[in-house]
């Protein structure tokens, strides 16, 4: 049987190629959302890059928000779930620290799980296990919002960070400057200090100002990490259920 026609009139899709795949199809919305991020593509620019008309798209797996989810659902089956014998806290260090250069390799899958939720299966197995964790830990009913809250906290700084790198790409080097420029302020001694230690990591210089934004995520994670050890001590572990 001959292929389907590639869109655009560029004839058929070569005989050499093999057939198209359901799986085939989230490789190619992977590479886009790599290059581009998961919200710049469309349909049309998949199949395109597929050689087949977009109906072949909708046909093995459905419209545009179908193939989304099983993108995210790919990538965060690449994030590592941690062993089930370490402890509580070191269980969701290891998980969210590993968890941000996967996340931000595509854009725009932060933003998916934080604005639609964990509808995805990898997310839903993700959190079973953190859940679980967090139970065996001693968060009785609260273990379902100290889960929320570590991942939200978490995941929404990326979309932060995709956001950034998307729309104001130069943000983070304005910023850098700007405080810079209050080291030796005397007027304003919280600047003065800031700037000082922007200063010591460089201004103008983009391995130094990822490091302060890997820096800055590390401490988000161990500060929300402190605060549900927190809930640990108080008699009704939280007293949320979801």
């Amino acid at each position: 049987m001959p292929s389907s026609p590639a869109p655009g009139g560029r004839g058929r899709r070569p005989v050499d190629r093999p057939p198209i795949t359901p799986t085939g199809i989230v490789d190619a919305a992977l590479r886009l959302t790599e290059t581009e991020g998961l919200d710049a593509w469309s349909t049309r620019q998949l199949a395109a890059a597929l050689e087949v008309w977009p109906r072949a798209v909708y046909h093995h797996i459905g419209d545009r928000d179908a193939v989304a989810d099983a993108v995210a659902d790919r990538v965060v089956g690449m994030i590592s779930l941690p062993s089930q014998e370490l402890a509580w806290r070191e269980w969701f260090s290891a998980l969210l620290l590993e968890g941000r250069p996967v996340l931000r390799r595509y854009r725009g899958v932060a933003r998916r799980l934080v604005r639609i939720g964990p509808i995805i299966p990898s997310a839903l197995t993700m959190m079973d296990r953190g859940i679980l964790v967090l139970q065996e830990a001693g968060f009785a009913e609260g273990a379902t919002a100290a889960y929320r809250y570590l991942t939200n906290s978490a995941f929404t700084l990326v979309m932060v960070e995709d956001d950034r790198a998307e729309n104001l790409p130069e943000a983070r080097e304005r910023l850098a400057g700007a405080l810079a420029a209050h080291r030796d302020d005397p007027e304003r001694r919280g600047l003065a200090a800031v700037g000082a230690a922007v200063t010591s990591r460089g201004t103008d210089d983009p391995e130094a100002i990822a490091a302060l934004e890997d820096d800055f995520y590390a401490y988000t994670v161990e500060r929300s990490l402190d605060g549900v050890a927190a809930v640990l001590s108080r008699p009704d572990r939280g007293g949320l259920s979801g």
